[in-house]
């Protein structure tokens, strides 16, 4: 008995695979997006939280 994968087998894997990527790569790249988005939010809050005290400070000491 010949132990082995047949032509339609290994076609299907390919196909199968290749489906996979199609759904899965995008979903990555907007993963990538969105932390690149998260980070500048935070830190746009940092930069804010640091004028904040700034003034506070400001206004302790006048």
């Amino acid at each position: 008995m010949k132990k082995g994968f047949t032509l339609i087998e290994l076609i299907m894997v390919i196909v199968i695979l290749s489906i996979l990527l199609i759904v899965v790569v995008p979903k990555l790249l907007d993963l990538k997006a969105d932390a690149a988005t998260n980070t500048e939010k935070a830190v746009i809050a940092a930069v804010q939280d640091g004028i904040n005290m700034q003034c506070m400070q400001n206004l302790i000491n006048e």
